[in-house]
Formats: structure tokens, sequence, C-alpha cells
């Protein structure tokens, strides 16, 4: 299963430890799902977690930070982030929309009002860190 993250998500799971964010990257890590990212993506990423008004709440240290974004990059389904899309409020939203119609992902997962109040996109469901963290569970119920 491909999914998006959102980067309100990724910046979360450093900021809550044990978090339904923190759960969601753990699951990635574990190869619960594949995890879909576009250069723009995960640009947005690395200028976030570098933000200093953020690393001061992070449970995790500035080089786990590091690690995590190199993870990120190495570890991904990188997609070419060419496909302009125009369906969210909020421009800069967009470009989850594209990578997910690009890698032909089933999920965006975020925290954004202006996504999730599309539901979905061309066949992709978009839904909060906790909804998601429910289609996990039930998919290893039915695995076991």
């Amino acid at each position: 299963m491909r999914v998006v993250l959102d980067t309100n998500v990724v910046i979360s799971a450093t900021l809550i430890r044990h978090g339904n964010e923190d759960r969601i990257l753990r699951a990635w890590r574990r190869g619960a799902f594949d995890l879909v990212l576009s250069p723009a993506i995960l640009e947005e990423m690395a200028r976030a977690l570098s933000y200093e008004r953020l690393s001061r709440g992070r449970w995790i240290t500035a080089e786990e930070a590091l690690a995590l974004l190199v993870a990120l990059g190495d570890e991904s389904v990188l997609v070419p982030g060419r496909l302009r899309i125009r369906a969210s409020r909020d421009p800069e939203d967009d470009k989850f929309l594209g990578a997910a119609i690009e890698a032909q992902a089933e999920y965006v997962v975020t925290g954004d009002r202006d996504l999730l109040d599309l539901g979905s996109f061309r066949g992709v469901q978009i839904c909060r860190p906790a909804a998601f963290l429910k289609i996990l569970r039930d998919r290893e119920r039915r695995k076991s």
C-alpha cells in the first residue's frame, strides 16, 4: 500500500513521542506501507525539520532529525513531482495530491483541513492520522 504523509504528520511525529503520527512513522519503518514523496515534499520536510522554533519542542535530537530526513529520502518511493494538481484551497497542499496520483497511492494522511475537506481526490482517500492507524490495524488483523 502506497501512502503520502503530509509534512505536518512527520513534524508532529518528532514533537509528540508515541502519538499517532509517531506510530505511523514507526509503522512505515517496519514496512507496513510504502511512503511516497516527491522532491518538493522532501524539501518542505527538510525545511520544517530545521525550524528553530520546532527543534526546541522535539523529543528527538538534531542528529536523529537528520537521520530521519536521510531515511525519508532513501527509503521512500520518490516520484518526480511533475504532475500539477489544482484541487486544494491552499495551493501549497496540491503537491501531496500530485505525488499520490503519480505513485497511484491509496491514502494521503494529513491534519490539514484544506486537504481533509476534500475527503478523497481521484480515488485517493484523504484521512487523519488516527483514521489511518485504524486502517493499518485492520489490515494487520486481516493478515493474521
